[in-house]
């Protein structure tokens, strides 16, 4: 075994301290850089949940105290900061658009800047539809505890988009799943016989004198009585029993070759329009008409940039009313589809030159066998 000196010791143990000493900076440069990587990570964590939480309450359908998830800025602003633990957001931005184009620009909607930099909300009611988005950007600066090592503070920055799904319309039908178009077959009248007899009763007497007085007893004569009355029975008569051929149902399908289609939607001058052609050789009849349109930029001119939903027309049956809404279900309106090619006319109070890209029209069919197939402009 070897021994070592105390001088020997001393030497050993200023040596490890020289060499704790060298390495102590870099250990504690790693153990800081590693807590300000992690706070980064969580930094830019909380933003990112923050702004996709926030959009996820705004998007909801519904009210809360009367007042619109969407115009809820206040409590939009406290579902973000919850995610706020040990930072605070210096901005908390909502804004909305209707969407992205196929080039991933934003469609903006009138009157409401789309930029997430941009705060616009509250809006006003009957702004939003289905479909339309809401954009909550949260933002904070990350500086290191520290200053020894020379970083900028960083801006972080995270921006969620939620869609609208405003309403939700719920058809429901008890009709049967099949319908039968069948002919009436009139009903058999018996023929009623009454059994008839007619008595025969005949009896003659004669008192005659032959000398004509008539105190002189007439001699005896016998009388002479007919036989009693006889009955006649005159059976009833059995009527013949006859075959009723049996009735083999048509049904109707609203599908295939002669189902309900439609054609394209059209729009020209103040008229939204679309043919829908029936072959299944009946008269069908509505459940619902549903239209969509840009209501608020429609118009592309003026001072008037709305469009009014004032007139329908549908194989001439009209409606008359006064919406403008971004999607309405019209009330009080359904048409019946007559067999062949037919044309169903949205007229407005003036021209529709702008479209968006959300115009749609849904006619729902109520007829049984039909009530699940919908004539969408989409489809």
């Amino acid at each position: 075994m070897k021994l070592f000196s105390l001088n020997q010791h001393k030497k050993i143990r200023a040596q490890a301290m020289v060499e704790f000493m060298l390495a102590l900076p870099i250990l504690i440069m790693l153990l800081y850089g590693m807590i300000e990587v992690g706070r980064l990570i969580f930094i830019f964590s909380s933003v990112a949940n923050a702004s996709r939480q926030a959009a996820r309450y705004g998007s909801g359908s519904g009210e809360i105290n009367n007042v619109a998830f969407y115009q809820d800025c206040d409590g939009i602003r406290e579902i973000a900061n919850e995610s706020a633990f040990i930072i605070i957001f210096n901005e908390i931005n909502i804004t909305y658009d209707r969407g992205l184009y196929p080039d991933g620009t934003q469609i903006p909607i009138a009157d409401i800047d789309p930029d997430p930099s941009v705060d616009s909300c509250p809006i006003e009611q009957d702004t939003i539809r289905n479909g339309d988005r809401i954009i909550v950007q949260v933002s904070t600066t990350y500086e290191p505890i520290l200053s020894i090592i020379p970083i900028e503070p960083i801006e972080i920055v995270s921006a969620s988009a939620r869609s609208f799904l405003i309403s939700v319309p719920i058809l429901g039908s008890a009709f049967p799943t099949g319908f039968a178009a069948e002919s009436s077959t009139p009903s058999r009248v018996p023929t009623v016989n009454t059994m008839t007899y007619t008595p025969t009763i005949e009896r003659t007497s004669t008192n005659i004198s032959p000398s004509g007085d008539t105190n002189t007893p007439a001699p005896y004569v016998s009388p002479t009585n007919t036989q009693p009355p006889t009955l006649t029975f005159t059976p009833s008569r059995t009527p013949l029993s006859t075959n009723t051929p049996s009735i083999t149902p048509t049904l109707i399908s609203c599908s295939g070759l002669t189902g309900v289609s439609h054609g394209p939607l059209t729009i020209k001058d103040n008229v939204m329009e679309m043919e829908i052609n029936n072959q299944t050789g009946h008269t069908l009849t509505t459940a619902q008409i549903y239209l969509e349109w840009n209501h608020d930029t429609g118009h592309g001119s003026g001072g008037d940039l709305g469009l009014r939903l004032r007139q329908i027309v549908f194989a001439g049956q009209v409606w008359d009313g006064d919406i403008q809404t971004p999607s309405a279900y019209i009330p009080a309106y359904y048409p019946s589809i007559p067999p062949g090619i037919s044309k169903i006319q949205f007229i407005f109070h003036q021209n529709y030159d702008l479209t968006d890209g959300t115009e749609r029209i849904i006619v729902n069919i109520g007829t049984p066998g039909c009530t699940n197939y919908p004539v969408d402009s989409r489809n």
